[in-house]
């Protein structure tokens, strides 16, 4: 049977034999509930890596996200259609948090596709997935790909970049391949910088600097660059690229800055061409 699922959500599979698990925490849990052991009731273990990394997400997320993180877990395995449920929280009474593991079969990757895409080529694309057909299937694999995908759309301009990933299963082949739909959304450009409450030779400075980026393909790492060659923060631990304001104009599909300076603050240029406070004006 062919069909069309949702990314990550199980879906009623047959009732399996199970063995429960027991995950002993070695460390605090950030949740409500304090230090916790996990039990897991599945036909397969995880390994001791697999249980560690287990530990180690529930304590940053909270036991709350422990069933998806359980289900990914084993997705990366291939089980595509792993259903995972709590069956038992946490209490001050029973620190036990039990999660009911029903795996179904593995599946197998045999492709994944892209649709809408101009800016990035289909061989662009799908060397950021990379894979062998018929290999078992790993949602981080494909996850991390999506992830590459936005960064490399974000790099050159495409901020506004959306996709939409369709696994398309064969449960009798146990078979699953993706149909990644793109919406790019527009190719955006380095806009004007409006600069207020600055020496006007300073201004000119750097309004002059900013034509090198304008009409450019936008990048928040060149933004960030900028500012940062040409700003030092007087306070510890500030990115001078915070300091700036974006604005987003959609409709001319441009990036705009603005920066305002307190009058009270003198600064100067040094030979690096930074401008820098003046401690004792």
């Amino acid at each position: 049977m062919v069909g069309r699922t949702l990314f990550g959500i199980g879906l009623l599979l047959n009732f399996w034999p199970l063995t429960a698990v027991a995950l002993p925490q070695s460390h605090p849990a950030g949740g409500k509930h304090g230090s916790i052991d996990i039990v897991l009731r599945s036909p397969v273990q995880l390994t001791p890596t697999e249980r560690r990394q287990l530990m180690r997400r529930v304590h940053v997320y909270d036991s709350d996200a422990a069933a998806e993180l359980v289900r990914e877990l084993y997705q990366n395995r291939g089980y595509f259609k792993a259903r995972v449920r709590v069956v038992r929280t946490p209490t001050p009474a029973k620190k036990a948090l039990v999660i009911q593991v029903d795996l179904g079969k593995q599946y197998h990757l045999v492709g994944v596709s892209w649709r809408g895409n101009t800016a990035l080529s289909q061989s662009d694309l799908a060397n950021l997935i990379p894979f062998e057909p018929g290999e078992l299937f790993n949602r981080t694999k494909i996850a991390d790909g999506l992830n590459a995908a936005k960064k490399l759309y974000d790099s050159r301009g495409y901020i506004n970049y959306t996709v939409i990933p369709t696994p398309l299963t064969d449960d009798d082949a146990g078979t699953v391949a993706f149909e990644m739909d793109v919406d790019e959304g527009g190719q955006f450009r380095f806009g004007e910088l409006d600069v207020q409450g600055m020496e006007q030779a300073h201004r000119q400075m750097l309004l002059s600097a900013w034509q090198g980026l304008q009409r450019r393909p936008y990048k928040a790492q060149d933004a960030d660059e900028f500012f940062n060659h040409f700003f030092k923060s007087p306070w510890p631990h500030i990115n001078p690229a915070n300091l700036a304001v974006r604005r987003i104009d959609e409709g001319n599909r441009s990036v705009n800055y603005s920066l305002q300076f307190v009058p009270w603050i003198r600064y100067h240029i040094t030979k690096s061409s930074r401008l820098e406070e003046v401690e004792n004006p």
